[in-house]
């Protein structure tokens, strides 16, 4: 089953801090957190974060993390909830907009890659890398109802990129089984 995520983050040019993270799987169900450990006044910072991030945050006065709040958690208490999440998906795919950020994000948050409990894959399929071997121009795809930058907003919309994505790769006759490359018109 494939779990679709995103990830909110400072880039600071020599690492990744995450802000929240949003799962969805396929059947619906969802994981959402946000990081507990987070400056405010790194992502207050930022004007795009500030902007696009910042008001989606559980916050007080404006300027706060809201720590009481059920969503902002110790990263601690977030890796396990992820993997406890993550460990009841069968046949586990994961997949992301920019799989290769999201995926660094997801090692981080357990320590390294070699750290990556035994249910979580090593790789995150990317939806945009998808997106291009399939022909599909981004452009054509859904946008998203909202230019709010939600960790959980996002990954639904990757379950609805992936779902068009779908329909895509039924359509190509490579994705089709027993189609010989020769007839294939490769």
């Amino acid at each position: 089953m494939r779990v679709f995520y995103s990830a909110q983050y400072l880039d600071y040019s020599d690492r990744l801090v995450l802000i929240s993270i949003g799962l969805v799987r396929e059947d619906g169900r969802t994981y959402y957190a946000v990081n507990r450990g987070l400056s405010a006044r790194h992502v207050l910072a930022d004007p795009s974060l500030r902007a696009a991030a910042w008001p989606y945050l559980p916050t007080r006065d404006d300027t706060l993390l809201d720590r009481s709040h059920p969503d902002v958690k110790m990263r601690s208490r977030i890796a396990a909830e992820v993997d406890a999440f993550l460990a009841a998906v069968p046949d586990l795919e994961l997949w992301s907009w920019r799989g290769a950020y999201a995926h660094v994000l997801l090692c981080q948050l357990f320590g390294t890659e070699l750290d990556l409990p035994d249910a979580v894959p090593d790789w995150t399929n990317d939806l945009r890398q998808e997106a291009h071997r399939l022909g599909v121009d981004p452009d054509e795809l859904p946008s998203q109802q909202t230019r709010r930058h939600h960790a959980l907003d996002n990954a639904q919309h990757h379950r609805i990129i992936a779902r068009c994505l779908d329909a895509a790769a039924v359509s190509d006759p490579l994705e089709t089984p027993g189609t010989p490359l020769s007839q294939a018109g490769r």
